[in-house]
């Protein structure tokens, strides 16, 4: 039998953050039975680790594809192998990912990763994609995975209800939406829509944060930042800008573990 644990990430309470399901394999996963256990779960991200040379093979998919980058599912990875007693909570986790090698490290209740910087490059907003998101661009940046707009306020953000059919067919992973802070609480928050990767909206985005830190350190003038992820269940995101590095942290509770029997 296989364990499987479920995760709530980039959160301090159960019922909020974003969910992710962990397989910890002895080897690799045949590839049908990985995909089936991915649609199974239904969650934004399922995750599958075995051990190799150097740490652990760590590979994410959606209900309905691989990625190449997430951060809610390797925080959630990273989270289980301590919460399980696999590694010492002095231990690094250290995952090979199609993204290289990415580090995590435990400090205290909260768990840093370090992550590629993903920089998006100025460009003109594609057609229809104002109007599926239903509100104007102040901007638009593309960073080869996922398109990054700006908009003008907080209640806009939080207010949006995008067109997914029309998103669903941009040739891109997902769409970043973001916008200043307006307290002291958050330098700036976001959504991530992603109907083509089979998540209409992703609850809080890591992976998005590595392309967010760039482009509000380009505008702000910093380089660290709180952020909050404004879906529906919420989640808070503290990172790093360091050069062509984005340091990633959050917390995690953990929701439930299960023995997969097929």
């Amino acid at each position: 039998m296989t364990s499987l644990h479920v995760i709530d990430a980039f959160t301090d309470r159960p019922f909020s953050g974003n969910p992710a399901a962990v397989c910890l394999l002895d080897g690799p996963p045949d590839e049908t039975w990985m995909k089936h256990v991915a649609l199974e779960m239904n969650l934004s991200e399922t995750a599958f680790l075995h051990p190799v040379d150097g740490g652990y093979s760590l590979r994410w998919l959606t209900p309905s594809m691989e990625v190449k980058l997430c951060g809610h599912a390797t925080l959630a990875s990273a989270f289980v192998l301590w919460e399980t007693g696999v590694l010492k909570c002095d231990e690094h986790a250290r995952f090979n990912t199609l993204s290289g090698w990415l580090t995590c490290k435990k400090n205290g209740s909260w768990i840093e990763m370090d992550f590629p910087a993903v920089v998006c490059e100025p460009v003109a907003a594609p057609l229809g994609l104002s109007a599926a998101l239903g509100c104007d661009l102040l901007s638009c940046g593309l960073n080869g995975m996922d398109y990054l707009v700006e908009v003008a306020d907080e209640e806009m953000l939080r207010t949006l209800k995008p067109n997914f059919t029309t998103l669903a067919t941009l040739p891109v992973r997902g769409v970043i939406v973001t916008c200043r802070g307006e307290s002291t609480d958050f330098d700036f928050l976001s959504r991530f829509f992603a109907p083509a990767a089979g998540v209409n909206e992703d609850p809080v985005t890591g992976s998005a944060h590595c392309a967010l830190g760039p482009y509000w350190q380009a505008r702000l003038g910093k380089s660290e930042f709180t952020a909050y992820q404004a879906s529906q269940r919420g989640g808070l995101v503290k990172l790093s800008v360091r050069g062509d590095r984005v340091l990633l942290r959050g917390q995690a509770v953990m929701m439930s573990k299960v023995e997969l029997l097929h």
